[in-house]
């Protein structure tokens, strides 16, 4: 077989990851993003600060969103927020206005609407995601919640994971005044984001999911607020707890007999393999408690039969059945009272 030498394996190597290394994709807010027509509110918010900016807004992806058009951008008009945010993107809005002056519902600081706005991203691996709007803004990637920027005028940097072509949307609410905004995700090169209190979320996702940054727990129901949102369930409702299966073996922890079932063993609907039915139904100190075994026979019959029994369920062959049983004839249980010991090589 032809091999390289070792010098160029390294070298091929070196090369290979040094292109991945340098390899970033980056996307941008700018003409190729697609706007729809804005959406005014029925009645204007009173506030809406705090009543408009939430981190669930009123308005989703599924409101009656039309006319999907190019956004709009003016190379010539830079937002007073832009220039402090660090943020290289274009500033875009959906309707044509030098200025990107508001339109919509008269509110207390002028007319007020929401805006939606599309494009299509694609990547592997973390990356950094930045938005800024006038006055509040939201990104979702294929539908989920990625990024949120309050009424402040400074931008919400998130981390994000890409897994092929996805889908980014971005949202925005403008309360009066100037509108529009801008965002840019790109692959994340050398940006830490801090977990504080160590609960698998970075504090910038504690904020989406509106958890305690300092307390790893924030519903006291002894589950991280990363595992309740990695399984679903409500980090901010204690009753709303993860449903886990430690073992893996497809019946969840809380009606599972034995949660800590060997991988790839077959079980029942109790969750226990066969050997962990017959060591449950076959307790080396005794059939029941403080009732130690008649004699060792009487032991290793019970292994036999309860073996016999789980070859007939499906859940021991005849080969696992006769190791249980040799097994069982070579320990010391039902020898001397309440035995000597657990039996030897008792599986999971």
């Amino acid at each position: 077989m032809f091999r390289l030498p070792h010098s160029l394996v390294v070298a091929a190597a070196f090369t290979a990851a040094s292109a991945m290394a340098q390899q970033s994709n980056v996307y941008i807010s700018d003409a190729s993003v697609t706007a729809y027509d804005p959406i005014y509110p029925v009645t204007a918010y009173v506030n809406w600060p705090a009543s408009a900016c939430s981190v669930n807004p009123d308005i989703s992806l599924n409101a009656n969103w039309v006319n999907p058009h190019p956004a709009y951008t003016n190379p010539n008009f830079t937002h007073p927020w832009q220039a402090s945010s660090g943020i290289s993107a274009m500033w875009i809005n959906a309707w044509e206005d030098p200025q990107f002056n508001s339109i919509g519902t008269p509110g207390e600081n002028g007319p007020q609407n929401w805006t939606r706005y599309s494009k299509e991203v694609s990547g592997n691996g973390e990356f950094v995601l930045n938005l800024l709007a006038d006055n509040c803004s939201w990104i979702y990637i294929d539908g989920t919640l990625v990024g949120y920027q309050p009424a402040v005028s400074t931008p919400g940097v998130y981390p994000v994971t890409l897994d092929g072509d996805h889908t980014l949307d971005f949202i925005i609410f403008d309360g009066g005044g100037l509108a529009g905004g801008l965002f840019r995700l790109e692959t994340n090169v050398n940006v830490t984001f801090e977990d504080t209190d160590d609960d698998g979320l970075t504090d910038a996702e504690e904020v989406l999911t509106e958890t305690d940054p300092q307390n790893g727990d924030s519903d006291g129901d002894g589950f991280l607020d990363g595992e309740e949102v990695t399984a679903g369930s409500d980090p901010n409702d204690a009753n709303s707890t993860p449903v886990v299966d430690a073992d893996a073996d497809g019946v969840f922890d809380d009606t599972d007999v034995c949660p800590d079932t060997a991988s790839g063993a077959v079980v029942g609907q109790n969750g226990c393999s066969g050997a962990q039915n017959v060591a449950n139904a076959c307790d080396c100190a005794g059939p029941a408690d403080n009732t130690p075994w008649k004699n060792h026979g009487q032991y290793v019959s019970c292994v036999a039969k309860a073996s016999n029994a789980q070859v007939n369920n499906g859940l021991l062959t005849d080969e696992g059945a006769s190791a249980l049983v040799s097994t069982a004839g070579q320990s010391d249980c039902g020898k001397g009272g309440e035995g000597k010991g657990k039996a030897k090589g008792k599986n999971k």
